[in-house]
C-alpha cells in the first residue's frame, strides 16, 4: 500500500453530494435519438444501460441477427472490445489493496515465463502498462494466434514488441501491454485470469451475464457457458447499403484485452460497481471489493503532464463531457463499438454498444446525449474567450504542422500500415485550428494554455520540448500521442519515392520504345546497360503495381477475415519481395552510372537521363528503408 499514500488522491463525490437522477426518465428522449442515430449509421442493434448508485434503466433497440431476425433485448450479450481492460485493471488494483502488486515495481519481477529486455535505463511498471506509456510499438501478430495452440504467455513471448521510447514519456494504446498485465495477475494470484475475474469480480458483482472468451465461433473452442455463448450478437458490417453478418474476431489465447462480452443488465451492475466506488449493492449487505484507496488510485492520473486534455487514470480513460469530469473506456471490434461512461459528479454511468456501424463512434455520440441531458445545457459553458489574444493566437500558429501517431509498428514491415496516418494541423487568425485526420477536418478552439477543444470529448494537447517548441499532441480520448514529423518521417517521403521512381521509369521505358527500330549512337556495353536500365525500370513498375494492389486488396477487409488469410498474407509477401527486387534493381542502375559516362556511347542527354533515374532510384530505395518496406523483419505467426 506504499504506492497508493504517495499518490494524491481525489475520492469520487458521495452521495448526497450529487444530484438525484431518475435513469428511466431518459427513455423518451432516447427512442427519438436513438432512432436517428440508426437511420444514419445503419447499426442492426443498440444496446444502452444508464445507472445510478442505486438505479438503472435497460434498453436494446434493433436485431442482434441481421440473418435471422432476432431481435436484440436487455439480455443479448454484446462484445465489449477494449472494455474487456477495466476487468484487468481492477484485478491488478485488487493485488494492489491485498500488498501482492506494487505499481512502480520492475513488472520483470511478476513476470516467470519470460522478461521484457532493459532499455533506455529505466523499468516497465504497471504504472506504465496502466497507462499505456511503456514505450512499446504496437503489435500485430498477436491477433493471429488463436488456432496456434499457443498458451497466452507463449504468444505474448512470441510477439514481444521491441521499446521505442523512454517509459512515461508518450501515449500509445497497448493491447500487449494489458495482457502482460493479466499475466501478472494470474501469476500473482496463483489462479487463471478468467477464473480469478468470475470468482473476485463477476459473482459479487453479479454478473450472470459476462463471457471473457472469445464465442465458440471465433475461437474453434467453447470456452464460455453454451447459453451465454448462444445469446451474443452477431457483428455486421455494411455490403451494398445493407448490415451482412460477419465473423467474429479472434482474440484468444490473449483474450483479456479484448474478448468479453455481456448484457445490458450486467453493463448496469458495472456501472454500479464504479458509481459506488468498488462497493457491491447486491443483497441486504453491502460488500467492499476495492478499499478506497485504491478505488481513488484507479481514477487519478499517473502522469499530469497534460491538464484539461483527455489522458489515462490507471487504466481509465479520463476526459469530459458537459462540464463534468468523467472515466470510463471505449472498444472497437470487427463489428462492435462499445462505449462505458461514468460521470462521478452527476451520480451517472452510460454504457452503450452497437453491433455494426461505420464511419463513426456512435456509442460515443449516444452516451454523450444522455449525459448532456442529465446535466443540462447550462453546465456546458462555452470553453473560449470570444477575442483570441496574441498569445493564443502565437499558440495556434507554433502548433501548426503534421503530426503521425505513435501507436504503430517502427522495427517491422508492418509500419506500413500507418502509410497516410498523419494528422494535420492547421491555424486560423482566431487562435482556433482545424485538424485534419482521415480525410475528415474537425475545428477546435482554445480552452487553455496548449489546450484546445471541440466543446465535447475531442480535445487536443500540445507538448513543448525544453526549446519551447511543439514536440508531440494527444489527442481525442488520449489514447496516443502524435510526434510532429517533417518531410522525412512522414508519408510524403514514401509518396516522393515512389512518385519518383515511377516518373524516371516511365521516362526510361517510353524513351526503349521511341528507339525501337532506329539508329542510336551505343557500344556493345552501352546496349547491356540500356538492358539493364529498361530491366530496372519493369521492377519498379512490378513493385509499384503489386504494391498498389496489395494496398487496396487488403485495406476494406476486416480482421476475421485477415486472419483467415494468414499472416502474412501473400499481397504483402508479393509487394515485399517486389520491393526488394526493384532496390537491388536501383541499387545495380547506381553502380552503373560510371560506365554509363565512360564507355556506353551514349549521348550526354542520355547519360544525364541515366544519372536522374538512378538518383530517383536511390532515393526510393530510401524510402522504403525508412518505411521498412526493406531490411526489416515481418511478422509471423
Amino acid at each position: 500500500m506504499a504506492v497508493l499514500s504517495a499518490l494524491i488522491v481525489t475520492p469520487g463525490l458521495t452521495a448526497a453530494q450529487t444530484p438525484t437522477l431518475d435513469p428511466a426518465s431518459i427513455e423518451t428522449f432516447l427512442d427519438g435519438y436513438v432512432a436517428a442515430q440508426m437511420a444514419d449509421q445503419y447499426p442492426p442493434s443498440m444496446m444502452i444501460a444508464v445507472a445510478t448508485r442505486d438505479q438503472s434503466f435497460v434498453k436494446a433497440y434493433g436485431v442482434a441477427d441481421w440473418e435471422t431476425g432476432a431481435p436484440a433485448t436487455p439480455d443479448t450479450l454484446f462484445r465489449i472490445a477494449s472494455i474487456s481492460k477495466t476487468f484487468v485493471w481492477t484485478s491488478v488494483m485488487m493485488l494492489v489493496d491485498e500488498g501482492k502488486l506494487d505499481l512502480g515495481a520492475d513488472v520483470n519481477g511478476y513476470l516467470t515465463q519470460f522478461k521484457i529486455p532493459e532499455a533506455f535505463g529505466a523499468p516497465v511498471t504497471l504504472n506504465h502498462l496502466m497507462t499505456h506509456r511503456a514505450g512499446f510499438e504496437d503489435t500485430l501478430g498477436d491477433f493471429f494466434e488463436a488456432k496456434t495452440g499457443r498458451t497466452a504467455a507463449e504468444s505474448l513471448e512470441r510477439h514481444m514488441p521491441k521499446r521505442v521510447a523512454p517509459p512515461g514519456l508518450r501515449t500509445s494504446y497497448s493491447n500487449w501491454g494489458t495482457d502482460v498485465a493479466a499475466l501478472i495477475v494470474e501469476n500473482v494470484s496463483g489462479v487463471p485470469y478468467d477464473e480469478f475475474v468470475r470468482a473476485r469480480i463477476l459473482a459479487p458483482v453479479g454478473m450472470t451475464s459476462t463471457v471473457l472468451h472469445d464465442p465458440v465461433s471465433a475461437a474453434g473452442t467453447a470456452y464460455n457457458d453454451e447459453a451465454l455463448d448462444a445469446r451474443i450478437a452477431k457483428p455486421h458490417e455494411l455490403k451494398g447499403g445493407a448490415p451482412k453478418v460477419m465473423t467474429h474476431d479472434a482474440i484468444e489465447p490473449t483474450y483479456a484485452a479484448g474478448a468479453a462480452a455481456l448484457s445490458a443488465r450486467d453493463a448496469a451492475r458495472w456501472l454500479q460497481f464504479f458509481l459506488n466506488d468498488g462497493v457491491v449493492r447486491q443483497g441486504a449487505r453491502p460488500a467492499r471489493l476495492l478499499s478506497p484507496q485504491a478505488f481513488a488510485v484507479m481514477r487519478t492520473r499517473q502522469f499530469d503532464d497534460r491538464r484539461f486534455a483527455p489522458d489515462f487514470a490507471h487504466g481509465f480513460m479520463e476526459t469530459e463531457i458537459a462540464g463534468h469530469p468523467t472515466f470510463g473506456h471505449g472498444g472497437t471490434l470487427s463489428g462492435f463499438i462499445a462505449d462505458m461512461t461514468v460521470v462521478p459528479s452527476l451520480g451517472l454511468g452510460v454504457f452503450v454498444v452497437v453491433n455494426g456501424a461505420e464511419g463513426t463512434r456512435v456509442p460515443d455520440a449516444v452516451s454523450r446525449a444522455i449525459i448532456e441531458q442529465f446535466a443540462g445545457a447550462e453546465l456546458y459553458a462555452s470553453p473560449w474567450a470570444e477575442e483570441a489574444s496574441p498569445e493564443t493566437i502565437e499558440a495556434a500558429k507554433a502548433l501548426a504542422g503534421t503530426y503521425l501517431g505513435d501507436r504503430r509498428l517502427f522495427s517491422k514491415f508492418e509500419k506500413i500500415a500507418s502509410l497516410g496516418g498523419e494528422i494535420v494541423i492547421a491555424a486560423d487568425d482566431d487562435g482556433s485550428i482545424v485538424v485534419t485526420a482521415g480525410g475528415h477536418a474537425k475545428r477546435l478552439y482554445p480552452f487553455a494554455p496548449d489546450v484546445w477543444t471541440d466543446r465535447g470529448r475531442d480535445r487536443l494537447y500540445a507538448y513543448r520540448g525544453a526549446d519551447g517548441e511543439v514536440v508531440r499532441v494527444s489527442w481525442s480520448m488520449g489514447t496516443n500521442t502524435y510526434e510532429r514529423v517533417g518531410f522525412a518521417g512522414s508519408s510524403s517521403l514514401f509518396y516522393a519515392g515512389a512518385g519518383a521512381a515511377l516518373v524516371f521509369s516511365l521516362t526510361v521505358l517510353l524513351g526503349a520504345w521511341r528507339r525501337q527500330g532506329r539508329m542510336v549512337l551505343s557500344t556493345r556495353l552501352g546496349a547491356l546497360l540500356a538492358a539493364w536500365q529498361f530491366f530496372g525500370a519493369v521492377l519498379w513498375m512490378v513493385f509499384l503495381g503489386v504494391f498498389g494492389w496489395a494496398m487496396i486488396s487488403l485495406s476494406n477487409l476486416p480482421l476475421a477475415d485477415i486472419v483467415e488469410l494468414g499472416w502474412p498474407p501473400k499481397p504483402l509477401l508479393y509487394a515485399h519481395y517486389a520491393a526488394m527486387a526493384a532496390a537491388v534493381g536501383a541499387l545495380m542502375t547506381a553502380l552503373a552510372t560510371a560506365p554509363a559516362f565512360t564507355a556506353s556511347g551514349w549521348t550526354v542527354w542520355r547519360k544525364i537521363h541515366h544519372v536522374l533515374f538512378a538518383i530517383a532510384g536511390l532515393f526510393a530505395v530510401y524510402a522504403l528503408y525508412e518505411w521498412r518496406v526493406i531490411l526489416a523483419p515481418m511478422t509471423t505467426t
